[in-house]
């Protein structure tokens, strides 16, 4: 898998990555990832099929991979204004709050997500 094309699809893949980050995706983390989603993009169309999809491709991936890609994809979208990047960020808090419960591997992700989207 490549990483996604444009920012929306991006954003999405990385969401997907928070919830499925500690081995799971919680029903509301996945009710989370799709409210936001609609929020942050609200022309951004086919949006349950695509997190669908893109959900399938994930879990074949796998998490690790899927960081890496992360990585080499964030660099791509580094110019994304400082308020979308507040907006994604916070989202993730959402996320990872969603099932009610925190932990490290969400932390640990958390950490590695803020270096892209709040740079110092």
């Amino acid at each position: 898998m490549e990483a996604p094309e444009s920012l929306d699809d991006f954003v999405l893949f990385v969401f997907l990555h928070m919830g499925h980050v500690d081995g799971s995706l919680h029903p509301t983390e996945k009710d989370t990832i799709l409210e936001k989603m609609r929020t942050l993009f609200p022309t951004h169309s086919g949006l349950e099929e695509k997190f669908r999809l893109m959900e399938s491709e994930y879990i074949k991936l796998g998490s690790e991979a899927a960081e890496v890609l992360i990585k080499s994809g964030s660099q791509s979208y580094s110019e994304i204004d400082r308020q979308k990047r507040i907006e994604i960020y916070t989202t993730l808090f959402d996320i990872i709050n969603a099932n009610g419960k925190v932990n490290s591997e969400e932390t640990q992700t958390l950490r590695l997500l803020r270096v892209w989207l709040m740079p110092e």
